[in-house]
C-alpha cells in the first residue's frame, strides 16, 4: 500500500472538462426524467442528422446536470448522468484512450488505435493499492441498513435511467464494469455486461455465455465448488478503463493492469469494503455484492445491440452489500440498442483493432493492411470487412477470411476480403467490389457451426452458417430495441426547446414489435416509465434453482411469463412454474 500515491490520468470528471474544451460535449441542465426521456433525447443525436457515429463533429457526448425521475424527485447536486462520454463518436473514443485526433479518417484513426491497444498488451503496468481514506470512490460509504427498505435506499438513491424507454422492465446500468475474480489465478476480469436493478439491494446481472466472457467462465468455477461469488460494479470509471470493459483481452492479465498499460502509469486501486475484490479507487461509485451460483432470478427484457428486445431470461442475482460513491458523483450511461449507438463505436474500433492485431501479429498474415466491423444497424459483429495488399496469394486471402470468422467466438458472420482501394468503412465500396470483383461459384463459402453470439436466438439448432444466410424474419421476433415512438415524440419536443440543432432522422428511430412479446411485458415497460420498477422487482423476486432451468439465459416460456396482480398486489404464477423455453443455448 502506497500513502500519497497521485492519480497520473484522467478520471471522469477530468475527462468531462476536457471534452468540454474540444467542443465534444453538450451539457443540458433543463430538467430530464431519467424514467421517460433521457435516453430517447440522447438517441436523437444518433438518429438525428447532427452528426454520425462515422464523423468526428459535430456528434457530441450529453452530460445531464439536472436529473428527475417519474416520481417526482431531483438529483441535482448529487449525481448528475452522462451518456455517450466514452465512444459517443469515434473522436470522443480518441479523447478516452488519450489519442491526438486530427480529423483523419476512420481507417487513419484505427491504425492508431490499433497501435495503442497492441502496446498495452504487451506492456501492462501493475495497479497500486492506496489506503481506503485516499480513495475518491470511498468518501461516502453505504452499508446494511442504509441499503434495505425500497424506496430513497440504497440503489433506489441513484438515478439510473431506462435505457430503452417502453420496452425495458426496469433502470439499468448499461455502460457498469463487472469486477470478478478467477479462483485458480486470481486475476481479476473487468467486463461490460447489462444490470439491471431489482430492489434497493439487489439486482441482477447478465454475462454472455456465448463469447467466452470471464465473467461467465469465473462464474462457473465457483458454481462447481459450490461457493458464493464476490462481484463489483463499477459506475462510471476512469475512461482508460472504460475503454477496457467491452474489449477482448489476454485471459492471463488483470484488466486494471491493461488499463495502466494504456495509460503509461499505473492504476489506483482500492480494497472493496464487503468483498475480497480491489476497485479502482478514482471511480464515480462502485457497487459491492455476493451472488449465489445455485440461483438464477428472472431478468430482462432489454434493448440489445442488434437492434433487438432482449426478451425475459433467467439470469444470475446480485445481493448487494455495498455502495462506494463520490458525495458528488456521476453515473455513466451507454447509448446501444438499435445501432448507431455508442455501444457500436466502441465494439467496431475495439474489435477491429484486436482482430488486426490477430490476422497480422497472431497469424503473421502481413498484407492485412485493415479490418472494419460495420455498426449501423448491423450492430458490429456480423460484417467484417479485411483490407489486404495488392497481388496477396490466394492462400492468404484465405486463410485470412477464414481467421476473421474464428478469431472471436461470434464474430464474422458475413466477412469480406477486398483490395486497398476499397474503403471497408463504406458499405457502398464494399457491395460494389462483391457485385464485380467476384465470381461467385469460387469465391464464396459457407460454413457451418458459427456460434450465435450476441443475437436474438435461434430457435431451430444453437448455432449458425458463416457467410451467407436468408435474413427474412422466419419466426415471430422481440421488439425493434428503440423507444416506443410516443416517448421519441416526447423527447424529440424537449430536444427543440433546448435550442439544440434540428434533428432528421436517417436511421429507424422507435421500436415496435415484431411479435415475440407479451402484455405483461409491456405493463412491466409502463411501470418502469412510471418510476414503479420496484415493483417489477417484486413480480422477479421469487429465485429459480439454476439447475431446474438449465443454467443463465434460459429463457421464460410466453406460456410461462409470470405476471403481477394490480387488483391482489400480489404475484401470479403459471402452472408449473418455473418453465424453461424449448430453444437451446450453446455454451
Amino acid at each position: 500500500m502506497q500513502k500519497g500515491f497521485k492519480k497520473q490520468y484522467d478520471d471522469l470528471d477530468d475527462h468531462l472538462a476536457k471534452l468540454d474544451k474540444a467542443g465534444l460535449l453538450w451539457t443540458v441542465d433543463a430538467p430530464m426524467n431519467k424514467d421517460r426521456h433521457l435516453h430517447p433525447f440522447v438517441r436523437w443525436g444518433y438518429v438525428g442528422d447532427v452528426g454520425t457515429v462515422t464523423s468526428n463533429n459535430p456528434k457530441r457526448a450529453f452530460l445531464f446536470t439536472n436529473v428527475t425521475d417519474s416520481k417526482g424527485r431531483s438529483y441535482k447536486g448529487d449525481c448528475d448522468v452522462v451518456v455517450g462520454v466514452t465512444a459517443g463518436s469515434p473522436a470522443i473514443y480518441a479523447a478516452s484512450l488519450g489519442i491526438e485526433d486530427s480529423g483523419e479518417d476512420i481507417s487513419a484513426l484505427g491504425q492508431k488505435i490499433y497501435e495503442k491497444w497492441v502496446h498495452a498488451f504487451q506492456n501492462p503496468v501493475a495497479a497500486v493499492e492506496i489506503p481506503s481514506e485516499e480513495a475518491p470512490v470511498h468518501e461516502l460509504i453505504l452499508e446494511g441498513e442504509a441499503l434495505k427498505g425500497g424506496a430513497d435506499k440504497g440503489l433506489d438513491t441513484l438515478p439510473v435511467p431506462n435505457n430503452t424507454p417502453g420496452w425495458d422492465t426496469a433502470p439499468y446500468f448499461s455502460a457498469g464494469l463487472w469486477i470478478t475474480k478467477d479462483l485458480d489465478t486470481g486475476v481479476e476480469n473487468i467486463s461490460q455486461n447489462r444490470c439491471s436493478l431489482k430492489a434497493s439491494d439487489r439486482m441482477t446481472g447478465m454475462w454472455l455465455i456465448q463469447t467466452g466472457g470471464g465473467a461467465h467462465n469465473n462464474w462457473v468455477k465457483y458454481k462447481e465448488r459450490g461457493e458464493k461469488m464476490p462481484v463489483a460494479l463499477i459506475v462510471g470509471a476512469p475512461p482508460l478503463l472504460q475503454v477496457v470493459g467491452p474489449q477482448k483481452t489476454p485471459e492471463n492479465l488483470n484488466d486494471l493492469d491493461v488499463a495502466g498499460g494504456l495509460a503509461g502509469a499505473p492504476f489506483r486501486k482500492v480494497r472493496c469494503k464487503t468483498v475480497p475484490l480491489w476497485a479502482p479507487a478514482d471511480a464515480q461509485i462502485i457497487i459491492e455484492g455476493w451472488i449465489d451460483p445455485s440461483k438464477l432470478e428472472m431478468e430482462a427484457p432489454f434493448g440489445e445491440s442488434y437492434g433487438n428486445m432482449s426478451v425475459e431470461e433467467y439470469n444470475h442475482s446480485i445481493e448487494v452489500t455495498a455502495i462506494t460513491r463520490r458525495r458528488k458523483a456521476t453515473i455513466t450511461s451507454m447509448i446501444s440498442q438499435m445501432a448507431p449507438s455508442e455501444s457500436g463505436v466502441i465494439k467496431q474500433l475495439n474489435y477491429s483493432a484486436v482482430m488486426l492485431n490477430h490476422l497480422k501479429n497472431v497469424l503473421y498474415i502481413r498484407q492485412v493492411k485493415d479490418v472494419a466491423l460495420h455498426g449501423p444497424m448491423i450492430g458490429v459483429s456480423r460484417f467484417t470487412v479485411i483490407v489486404l495488399e495488392k497481388n496477396t496469394p490466394k492462400t492468404e486471402i484465405w486463410r485470412a477470411l477464414e481467421a476473421a470468422t474464428t478469431a472471436m467466438r461470434s464474430v464474422g458472420k458475413i466477412t469480406v476480403a477486398v483490395d486497398e482501394d476499397i474503403n471497408p468503412n463504406n458499405v457502398e465500396e464494399v457491395l460494389w467490389a462483391i457485385a464485380y470483383r467476384t465470381d461467385l461459384m469460387k469465391s464464396v463459402k459457407i460454413v457451418d457451426h458459427q456460434a450465435n453470439g450476441h443475437a436474438p436466438k435461434l430457435r431451430d439448432r444453437p448455432w449458425e452458417a458463416k457467410l451467407m444466410i436468408d435474413a427474412t424474419m422466419h419466426y415471430a421476433m422481440p421488439p425493434v430495441a428503440l423507444p416506443t415512438k410516443e416517448i421519441m415524440e416526447e423527447a424529440r419536443e424537449l430536444w427543440n426547446q433546448a435550442g439544440l440543432p434540428p434533428v432528421t432522422p436517417r436511421w429507424k428511430w422507435f421500436g415496435y414489435s415484431l411479435g415475440d412479446w407479451c402484455d405483461e411485458w409491456t405493463r412491466c415497460a409502463e411501470r418502469a416509465v412510471a418510476g414503479d420498477w420496484l415493483i417489477n422487482g417484486l413480480r422477479t423476486a421469487l429465485l429459480v434453482d439454476t439447475d431446474a432451468v438449465g443454467g443463465p439465459t434460459a429463457g421464460v416460456p410466453r406460456k410461462g411469463v409470470v405476471t403481477w396482480n394490480e387488483k391482489t398486489s400480489q404475484v401470479d404464477y403459471p402452472e408449473g412454474f418455473p418453465l424453461k423455453d424449448d430453444f437451446e443455448t450453446d455454451q
